[in-house]
């Protein structure tokens, strides 16, 4: 028995992130254009959300969960605002990033994209 084979194991939202309903949601935020550079997000309003602060958070089993806070200066006047936010939202729009996550699902869509492992 050979246990000599890379893991392939999915993520939870892996078959959803595939389906075409979910790349074509503009208000999904993992939809948003990235400025790399200014290290802030472009919303579907053209507005920029930017880096605010590092955060951490302990999940359920006593990992500490590393976080980058983007938030929008002012979406108070925002025409999209009704779709992009929940409806009594009272702040402007965040988005937190865990890189360290989004790396591990790269790799795993990486590894199950290729031609010998994609049909598992």
């Amino acid at each position: 028995m050979t246990f000599n084979k890379p893991p392939l194991i999915t993520y939870g939202m892996f078959i959803k992130d595939k389906t075409r309903k979910f790349k074509g949601d503009i208000f999904n935020t993992q939809n948003w254009k990235y400025d790399e550079l200014n290290d802030e997000f472009i919303c579907p309003n053209n507005k920029r959300i930017g880096f605010k602060r590092y955060a951490y958070r302990n999940d359920r089993y006593g990992f500490e969960r590393h976080f980058k806070l983007y938030e929008c200066d002012d979406c108070s006047a925002c025409s999209l605002r009704h779709q992009c936010m929940k409806p009594n939202s009272k702040s402007n729009k965040k988005i937190m990033k865990n890189y360290n996550w989004e790396y591990f699902k790269a790799q795993v869509n990486q590894k199950l994209s290729e031609p010998e492992t994609k049909n598992l």
